[in-house]
């Protein structure tokens, strides 16, 4: 009988998130080096990257633990994983919310914006609507 109810749970819990038509989609993107301005500097279009994304509950730099630039033991909910394309677009649904977006780099989780209210690369999932988020990768980056 219990293995039942598991087994009910689920299936509504399948049925609840593919009926979901709201969460967060957009491209990941790789800039490295010298990006500093000057007379005849051209840079070249932005290239798309495949990574690895994890979607976590919003957190803010007292919820995790940040070393080098790199984030790790985020202490709020970690609630989606997603790959990114060859182009780096990538898609997941999600209920409505307010998210952070890391994606996974070989020395820990990478984030690079925050909000006034030191959130780490918030997204707001509203009802009904994909939010659009552009996700630069830059630790190799010279600004």
């Amino acid at each position: 009988m219990r293995l039942a109810g598991i087994f009910i749970l689920i299936i509504l819990q399948s049925t609840i998130t593919c009926a979901q038509k709201q969460g967060v989609k957009g491209q990941v993107f790789w800039l490295s080096g010298n990006q500093m301005p000057g007379p005849g500097v051209q840079r070249p279009a932005q290239q798309g990257i495949v990574r690895e994304i994890h979607i976590y509950k919003a957190a803010t730099l007292s919820d995790v633990v940040m070393e080098n630039n790199y984030y790790s033991q985020v202490k709020t909910d970690l609630v989606a994983k997603v790959l990114s394309g060859k182009d780096g677009y990538f898609k997941v649904r999600l209920p409505p919310g307010e998210y952070s977006i890391f994606t996974v780099e070989p020395k820990g989780l990478f984030a690079n914006m925050f909000d006034v209210n030191n959130r780490i690369n918030p997204v707001v999932v509203k009802p009904k609507k994909f939010t659009w988020i552009t996700i630069t990768v830059d630790y190799e980056a010279a600004y």
